[in-house]
């Protein structure tokens, strides 16, 4: 093909037509289509080769099969020749390489994802994973302000073409893949960072970074979690209320990936910090991820510590329950009620026989918004 004389020079839209149908044919049924394409491809310098394969895992209008065979050839042309080939790449193109071996966020299918696949040589190449990283965290600050975020009764579907919630997939499983012995310490010191910042998107950003690596970090994250903990409850009382609502969103992942210890370990200060966010009038938004985050605790809380909590989160959970169905009467809005329903259920669920002196404390409530929903 016309790209094997053309190294160092930007591909024409021919060359990339051309390449997408080699790696059509290489795919073929027909045996000797695919002979006659596997000739073709291996005449093709290797710098040709990763610059067309990277544009083919990027390009969303290739067809899957397309995308997912350049996935596999990048990841096998950079696993055998690594040495070879990437020092030899001009500076573009190792950035997104770098990128790509990292992320893939762009690729469809979690099957040939590059950060999964080439776990075994991510971990020998550490240094481009240490590159990547800093990009990765600078994507998850890619967030709009939206004055309507702190009102709206709906939780959005997350947008996931958006580089914050991309990026964080992909930290997430990148640590999965590549485990915390290599990822914690490339990431610690940057998310401790983050935190610090003045900037309510950068301290967002930190908050939902320790939320996506603690499941790939689980072990090494085990030694810090008492001051990482301590650290994530201090933004709960943060003055921008998407930090408090990232916030909780990261205790509740905690308690999930470090479950049932972390239960065991912060049931006090857990359990009250979020009962007092659940108690924030001013924004339901954060109500609603403190409810969410307080359901998730309680599913792996052991009932012996839950009971202990009882009466005061009785206490608590049912005057909030008065005053969000004044609410619903009132101006019609239920996002937080509903989370709030759905706790006191997960209560009565986890601590069973427990909850039969407070149903009737519950109940009139309860009754009156089936009322209401039967007029919505």
């Amino acid at each position: 093909m016309a790209a094997t004389a053309s190294a160092g020079v930007p591909a024409t839209v021919s060359e990339k037509q051309e390449f997408y149908q080699l790696l059509k044919n290489l795919i073929n049924p027909s045996c000797m289509v695919r002979r006659q394409a596997e000739e073709i491809y291996e005449n093709i310098p290797g710098l040709c080769k990763t610059t067309f394969l990277l544009d083919a895992v990027r390009n969303r209008r290739a067809g899957y099969e397309v995308r997912q065979m350049a996935a596999a050839l990048l990841r096998r042309l950079l696993s055998s020749g690594f040495e070879e080939v990437y020092p030899n790449l001009p500076a573009d193109v190792q950035r997104d390489v770098k990128i790509e071996l990292i992320l893939a966020v762009k690729l469809e299918t979690h099957a040939m994802t590059l950060s999964e696949t080439a776990t075994p040589m991510l971990k020998k190449h550490t240094n481009i994973i240490a590159q990547a990283v800093p990009h990765i965290l600078a994507m998850m600050v890619d967030l709009q302000d939206d004055e309507d975020w702190v009102n709206a009764d709906e939780m959005e579907e997350d947008d996931f073409d958006s580089n914050a919630v991309a990026a964080e997939s992909a930290l997430d499983r990148l640590a999965c893949g590549l485990g915390g012995k290599v990822v914690l310490p490339m990431t610690k010191e940057h998310i401790m960072q983050m935190l610090q910042s003045p900037d309510w998107k950068y301290r967002h950003a930190g908050l939902m970074a320790l939320s996506a690596i603690g499941e790939g970090c689980h072990q090494q994250m085990e030694s810090i979690l008492d001051e990482t903990v301590n650290s994530v409850l201090l933004f709960l009382q943060d003055p921008h209320p998407r930090v408090r609502a990232a916030a909780c969103t990261t205790l509740g992942q905690m308690a999930t990936d470090f479950a049932p210890n972390f239960q065991k370990k912060f049931h006090e200060t857990v359990i009250a910090a979020l009962l007092r966010t659940m108690e924030n009038q001013g924004n339901q938004r954060v109500q609603s991820h403190a409810a969410s985050a307080l359901i998730i605790f309680i599913e792996d809380c052991p009932k012996s510590l839950l009971v202990l909590y009882l009466d005061s989160m009785v206490k608590n959970l049912h005057s909030i329950l008065v005053i969000k169905l004044q609410e619903l009467i009132r101006n019609g809005t239920k996002l937080a009620l509903e989370q709030l329903v759905t706790t006191i259920a997960s209560v009565a669920d986890t601590i069973e026989e427990k909850f039969v002196p407070y149903y009737d404390i519950f109940m009139p409530s309860l009754k009156h918004i089936k009322i209401c929903s039967y007029r919505a």
